[in-house]
C-alpha cells in the first residue's frame, strides 16, 4: 500500500474516531470510516500491544495490508481507521479478509446511493 493512501498524523486518526461512524465492529477489527474530499481513501491501522510484542503487531498489520489490497476499498473517497481487536488472531487469513471485505463493500454502497 503506498504512503499517499495511509493516514499517518495522530490527528487524521483522531478526527475519524471522532466522527464517529462505524463501518463494522466485530471481535476481530473495528473499522470506522469518514468522507474526504481527495477521492480516494487513506488507511490507517491500529495495533495494541495487548496483541503481542512488536513482531506480532507488524505481522498483523502486514496481513491488513494485504487485505487491503485485495479489495477494491481505495477507490473510495474515505478516511478509514481499522483498529485490531483480539480476536483477530483467532481467524484465519480468508476469514479476516471476508470481514474486512464486508465492511469495505458498505462503503462502496453507500457511496453509490449518494451519486445517484
Amino acid at each position: 500500500m503506498v504512503k499517499l493512501y495511509r493516514l499517518r498524523k495522530s490527528e487524521d486518526f483522531k478526527k475519524v474516531l471522532d466522527h464517529r461512524h462505524v463501518a463494522l465492529k466485530g471481535d476481530a477489527v473495528s473499522v470506522f470510516v469518514k468522507e474526504n474530499d481527495l477521492g480516494h481513501a487513506r488507511i490507517g491501522i491500529s495495533t495494541s500491544t495487548k496483541l503481542g510484542n512488536a513482531v506480532v503487531r507488524a505481522r498483523i498489520r502486514r496481513q491488513i495490508r494485504a487485505q487491503i489490497n485485495l479489495t477494491d476499498v481505495l477507490s473510495a473517497p474515505y478516511d478509514i481507521v481499522i483498529l485490531v481487536r483480539n480476536g483477530y488472531r483467532n481467524h484465519t487469513f480468508q476469514e479476516n479478509l471476508q470481514t474486512l471485505g464486508k465492511a469495505f463493500r458498505s462503503l462502496n454502497k453507500s457511496s453509490r446511493g449518494e451519486n445517484q
